[in-house]
């Protein structure tokens, strides 16, 4: 029986829900991958075959991160070429259904045993790829096998509606790993105010367009879908556990997914929608050129690395904004000291969106999430660095980045072994040195571009 709040609402139950975790096209199939979800280790992986040498795309697995022989990360195993799993502590192997196929020093006459043993199957969430998006069912029991079937994910309905599909443009998703709890990153997609102060010189001026205006209960609050909110940026729509689609006048949403990793930790993945019905001219005819310029050949890599320009906006105020409440008694807990409401001064309409989901979160969530590890607050970060590590959080789990980063930073070298060999081979006289200056101003502008993989620092004062 599902449990009721003493207001008498039925509570959300966290572990049988979906959760996206990673995203498939930027994952390396050669590797398995580690996260985390609602304090679990989790490990990611794909059992496709290498077949001549091509590592074939097989089916996406997520298993606990823990070999069942001694506990050892099976993150830091490797996938073989035969498409199984392998613990590179002990050799032990295993398939997608987690069983093991291999023991290497079980006796040969027990090997079968030691293999059909109920203790050597790996812990096996259920998964499911929508959108591009891997998504994992937090229960790994028969129990949560067979109740993962029966709800479907929060998706962007526009992209699976035969009528709506067909017009609607996806672009790349994106994934970053942030210093700032789950609770505050949804209380920040539901607030349209910050966007016109935050991210000043993205998407609004800080001294212009800060107004007066009104918002709206699209759809009153419920236990599974969540909450809405409307004015005039559009719709704020929360979908537990894990959306906000953002809905703007003119044919835009926003797919903003969030994932609990860890407490004071999230992974944010999100991507934009586009209706090309929004690019139709006076005639109502759609403008290809139009559509051209947005499903252009723009570099998946290149979008990513623009995304920092947005985030870093935002990351700092969020962590220091968690810390601080903290301090001050509240957290989003079922033991907080304090509400939301004791802590915050929100007295207008614009702040309804962040209200309306911090009051489901208490009164619909359990006051917040229950995790299944140590579920204190890590320390308020010393310096900023950690926030603007963009390696760390994005650029280590990207394939396209990866390679991208790895390209550019020959480019730069081959850039400045041609400034140093002009300097040496090249006659006397102007051409070698604008020749050399040239060579080395590629070589400066390909390094500010590299950087960009590694970390991207931001702060308000500067941005005028």
């Amino acid at each position: 029986e599902p449990e009721v709040s003493p207001e008498g609402h039925k509570q959300f139950n966290w572990k049988k829900a979906w959760y996206p975790v990673h995203v498939t096209d930027i994952m390396d199939p050669v590797r398995p991958h580690k996260t985390q979800l609602l304090g679990n280790n989790i490990v990611i992986w794909n059992d496709g075959k290498t077949v001549d040498g091509q590592k074939q795309i097989g089916k996406w697995h997520v298993f606990e991160d823990a070999c069942p022989h001694r506990q050892a990360p099976l993150s830091e195993g490797r996938v073989e070429e035969d498409g199984s799993l392998l613990c590179s502590y002990h050799a032990w192997r295993y398939n997608g259904a987690g069983d093991c196929t291999d023991l290497p020093y079980s006796p040969e006459h027990l090997q079968e045993k030691h293999k059909c043993s109920c203790r050597a199957k790996c812990k096996v969430y259920p998964t499911r790829e929508e959108d591009g998006l891997l998504f994992v069912w937090p229960d790994a029991s028969p129990e949560g096998h067979e109740e993962s079937k029966l709800k479907e994910p929060p998706l962007i309905e526009e992209l699976h509606d035969p009528e709506l599909s067909k017009k609607w443009i996806k672009f790349p998703v994106n994934l970053r790993d942030l210093e700032l709890g789950w609770d505050v990153f949804f209380e920040n997609a539901m607030d349209p105010s910050h966007f016109l102060v935050a991210h000043h010189n993205v998407t609004g001026n800080r001294y212009t367009d800060p107004k007066w205006f009104d918002m709206q209960t699209f759809r009153k609050l419920d236990t599974e879908s969540g909450v809405a909110v409307k004015g005039i940026p559009g719709c704020f729509d929360f979908r537990p556990p894990c959306l906000v689609k953002n809905q703007q006048d003119g044919g835009v949403i926003f797919a903003i997914y969030n994932t609990p990793t860890m407490p004071g930790k999230c992974r944010h993945i999100g991507f934009l929608v586009l209706d090309t019905d929004s690019l139709a001219g006076e005639s109502g005819v759609v403008d290809k050129d139009a559509v051209q310029l947005f499903t252009g050949p723009v570099p998946v890599w290149l979008q990513h690395v623009l995304t920092s320009f947005f985030l870093h906006q935002d990351a700092v105020l969020l962590h220091h904004q968690e810390q601080n409440f903290r301090d001050k008694g509240f957290q989003a807990s079922p033991d907080s000291e304090k509400m939301f409401r004791e802590v915050s001064y929100t007295p207008n309409e614009v702040d309804k969106g962040s209200i309306q989901f911090r009051r489901w979160l208490r009164t619909r969530a359990g006051g917040g999430i229950p995790w299944s590890c140590d579920p204190t607050l890590p320390p308020r970060l010393a310096t900023n660095q950690k926030i603007f590590d963009v390696w760390n959080s994005h650029t280590k789990h990207c394939k396209h980045c990866k390679e991208a980063y790895e390209n550019i930073e020959k480019l730069k070298n081959v850039s400045y072994g041609s400034a140093f060999a002009v300097a040496l081979a090249a006659p006397e006289g102007p051409e070698k040195i604008v020749a050399g200056v040239a060579a080395m101003a590629v070589g400066l502008a390909l390094q500010k571009l590299s950087d960009l993989f590694v970390v991207y620092e931001f702060n308000h004062q500067d941005n005028n």
